[in-house]
Order: C-alpha cells, then sequence, then structure tokens
C-alpha cells in the first residue's frame, strides 16, 4: 500500500474540517444532555488534506472492529459518519469513563494501528479524559518518537515524510492480516483434504492407502508446518505485485523450496505435499498480488488470471531443452507429453473450477457433510482429470482405464453408496499400488477457493 493509494481521495479544505468539529461537538454535546455518563469519540490521526479515501476506511473499519470487540457488552447507542473529513464515530459506553480511557490506550499502544487512532473519552460533563490523568505519557510522534503534539504544533516534519510512514504501517499492518487470514484458509483446506475419508488409494482417516511411508497424523504435522511458507507466498505476491510475471515466479519459487524443506523437517523426510505446495504457492502470490493491487475481496477470475501467469512461467521448465531434473512430472512430460500441476496451473487451476468446485457445491448442497462431499469430489477429479501420479504409477494405460472406471462410479454414487463404492475402489488401488495424489492436491485447492468463496474472501 503505497502513498498515493493510501491517500487516493478529495483534498478538503481548512472550512470543511472546522465545520466538522463543530458538528461533531453539537453531536457530543446533545449525547451528553440524554444522560451519557461515558462518551467514546472515535477518528483517524491523518496527515495531509485528504482525510477520507478507501484505503483510510479499510483503517478506520479496523479501528472500530477492535473497540467494539474491546467493549463487548457494554456498548449504547452508536453513529457512524463518512465523508470527505474523515470517518468518525460518537459510542455511548455504559463504563467509568476512566476505565474506557484506559482500555483505549491500550489499543492505541499494542495495536499496530493505534498511532493512527484518535480516540478521545468524555465524562458526563463532557471533560475530555487525558493521558496525563493517568500518568501516562504522551503519545510518540510517528516519525521521531518525540512528542506527537509538540511535533504536530512546531511543523517538525515534512508532509510527504509523515504520509509515507503512515502508508508503510498501513501496507505492513494489512498485508500481514491479510496473510494470516489466506494462510490459515491454505492449511485448513489442507486438514481437511486429508481428513476426507474414504479417499481411494490416498492417505486419510481410514488407512494409509497405497503409502506405507506415511499416514494420517504425518500429513497433519506436515499442514501445520506450512502455515508460515504460505503466509511468506501471499507476501511475496503482495510486494512483487507490480514486477514481471517471470521475476515473481522465482521470488515463489525460493519460498517454495523453505518450504519443502519445513515440510521434510516435520514428517522426518517423507514428501507429503511437494505438489500441493507448487499449486497453493501460486494461488497463494497470487492471492497476494490481486489484493495489493485491487483491494480486499479480488474477484476470483482476477486471482486465477494471475495464477495463469505464473503458471506459464512454470510450465516453460517443463519445455526448456536441456534440463536434468529427474522427476516424475518431467519424466511424464518427456514420454507423454501431459504438462501435469504446471499446466494445471498454466490452465489457471480449470480443473478446480469445473470438477471440483460443482462437486463441493453439489453434494454439500445436498446435504453432505463436507468430509462426504470432499470424498465424492475427490470420485469426480479422478473421472475428469490426467493424474500423473496415476500414469507415473500405473502407466497410461491403466490410468486412463481408471478414469472411465472412476467416471462411471460417480455417475452410480449416491448419499446411499458413495462409501461402500470408494471402499471397494479404496481396496483395488491398494492392490495395484495406484495414489491419485495429483487429484488430492486438486481436492485442497478447490477446498480452498471453496472456503474463500463461503468466507467472503473471494467475490
Amino acid at each position: 500500500m503505497d502513498q498515493e493509494t493510501m491517500f487516493q481521495g478529495t483534498a478538503c479544505t481548512l472550512e470543511q474540517v472546522l465545520q466538522s468539529r463543530t458538528d461533531r461537538q453539537d453531536r457530543q454535546q446533545a449525547l451528553l444532555k440524554r444522560g451519557c455518563s461515558c462518551l467514546l469519540s472515535f477518528g483517524l490521526n491523518v496527515p495531509g488534506a485528504v482525510k477520507q479515501s478507501p484505503a483510510l476506511r479499510q483503517v478506520f473499519d479496523e479501528g472500530l472492529s477492535q473497540l467494539r470487540q474491546l467493549l463487548s457488552g457494554t456498548l449504547g447507542e452508536e453513529s457512524v459518519r463518512h465523508s470527505v473529513t474523515g470517518s468518525e464515530a460518537l459510542m455511548e459506553v455504559r463504563l467509568p469513563a476512566g476505565a474506557v480511557k484506559q482500555k483505549t490506550v491500550m489499543l492505541e499502544e499494542l495495536h499496530p494501528l493505534g498511532r493512527l487512532f484518535d480516540m478521545d473519552v468524555l465524562d458526563g460533563s463532557g471533560r475530555s479524559l487525558s493521558r496525563r490523568d493517568f500518568g501516562l505519557p504522551a503519545r510518540r510522534c510517528l516519525l521521531c518518537g518525540g512528542d506527537a503534539k509538540a511535533c504536530g504544533r512546531s511543523r517538525a516534519h515534512d508532509g510527504a515524510a509523515l504520509r509515507h510512514r503512515v502508508a508503510d504501517i498501513c501496507g505492513s499492518f494489512f498485508r500481514d492480516k491479510w496473510a494470516q487470514t489466506y494462510s490459515d484458509c491454505a492449511v485448513r483446506a489442507l486438514l481437511h483434504e486429508v481428513s476426507a475419508t474414504p479417499k481411494p488409494g490416498l492417505v486419510d482417516r481410514q488407512n494409509s492407502g497405497s503409502h506405507s511411508d506415511m499416514d494420517f497424523s504425518t500429513f497433519v504435522d506436515s499442514s501445520v508446518s506450512l502455515a508460515g511458507s504460505f503466509q511468506a507466498m501471499f507476501r511475496i505476491g503482495w510486494d512483487g505485485a507490480a514486477l514481471p510475471r517471470p521475476m515473481l515466479f522465482e521470488r515463489l519459487r525460493f519460498a517454495g523450496q523453505g518450504a519443502e524443506a519445513a515440510m521434510l523437517r516435520a514428517t522426518g523426510g517423507v514428501n507429503t505435499h511437494k505438489g500441493l505446495i507448487f499449486s497453493m504457492g501460486i494461488l497463494c502470490g497470487a492471492l497476494g498480488a490481486a489484493i495489493a493491487a485491487d483491494g480486499p475481496v479480488p474477484t476470483r477470475d482476477r486471482v486465477l488470471d494471475i495464477s495463469r501467469e505464473l503458471g506459464q512461467c512454470a510450465l516453460a521448465d517443463l519445455q526448456a531443452e536441456g534440463s536434468d531434473a529427474d522427476t516424475s512430472g518431467l519424466r511424464c512430460y518427456r514420454q507423454y507429453r501431459i504438462t501435469g500441476a504446471r499446466g494445471v496451473a498454466a490452465g489457471g487451476f480449470q480443473p478446480v473450477l469445473t470438477v471440483g468446485l460443482p462437486a463441493l457445491r453439489r453434494w454439500t448442497e445436498a446435504g453432505l457433510a463436507l468430509s462426504d462431499a470432499a470424498a465424492l469430489t475427490l470420485l469426480a477429479l479422478i473421472a475428469g482429470t490426467e493424474d500423473t501420479n496415476m500414469i507415473h504409477r500405473g502407466g497410461l494405460a491403466r490410468a486412463r482405464q481408471c478414469r472411465v472406471e472412476a467416471e462411471e462410479l460417480y455417475r452410480r454414487a449416491t448419499p446411499e453408496n458413495f462409501r461402500a463404492l470408494l471402499n471397494d475402489l479404496d481396496r483395488q488401488y491398494i492392490r495395484e499400488h495406484l495414489s491419485p495424489g495429483g487429484c488430492a492436491d486438486l481436492l485442497a485447492l478447490s477446498l480452498m477457493l471453496f472456503f474463500l468463496e463461503q468466507d467472503g474472501l473471494l467475490a
């Protein structure tokens, strides 16, 4: 969030600021005359003539949310206004004014945006309580750390420098806040993917499928270990939103290497999520870039467009001449020209859009628990996508035959019989040592987008 974005609004005049202050005082007095014993006035300390913008509104909304949480159960009448002179709230609080002042000071001191919060606490007589009443130090200047009021009165600092500092504080806060939010959603998707049962040939709560070196607990440990890496990938996308996509992809690749190392430490050297680290890393990076460029709640199309651009950078690896890497994905490409996870990302995760999400919606809307809906979604993905892991383990012909078989099973599946169908398929895959690991990754991505849409984090 740069200075230009932060202060992208209409400049207000001194007359408008003075009139706003008079209007606020009139509203305060009207509430106090009705018997309010403690009144909290909340706005923002914003340098410069622009007091209102979409970014500043986010800061105000964050502060208001924190106040409502801090004073939960004690709030009475509340009035919120948004104008060119800034956003402001008047809140009646059913607590002694001194107690409220101490709470607001704590919020100012401990919240990352607290220095920007302007919280004035008035008692029943209309007296504004100050920090000095409680032996607390004055608020610090954003730039030099001195007395903020003294710096303001003397105009000790350049306005552009102050605005740059405000933009930096806000950008860091919202980047980290959203990184945490989207990383939590990604880890949630990983945990729900492994919890879905039964999953033919894969680790679930019932058995380890066709895998002798891992179990349910291994996947739980691996999932939790990746939370910090997903946050880092989101932040890389946010910070690199304006970078050429190949450069952004290289940064995400570097973070992915760190994520793989974290996974291997957590699992004792077992590869549980390498393919998903790639795909989820692309998605988290795309989310960060989209939100940094367009603001909160990006559109799904925008996120997937960025994912497609990043995926095309990854696809170039497969097509590079003389690559000496030797992975199952590369071998599958060289032998069959099947692009696997890289191709899926380069296509904007189309199997997620056309197969995974529709199946999840279908079965949850039919009343199935999410775990059951996810298990059936996996079957739909096995039927509808080319899985390089199935090809690696069973050969191209058998993998494609499995798709046909899965399509028939999915056609026959009902809420009453799906468990029996999937358990039979699980036993068959275990006998043949087959594992649709690529489809499991697509299931996790489908769950991620499903959760984002449910939670209002994706438009």
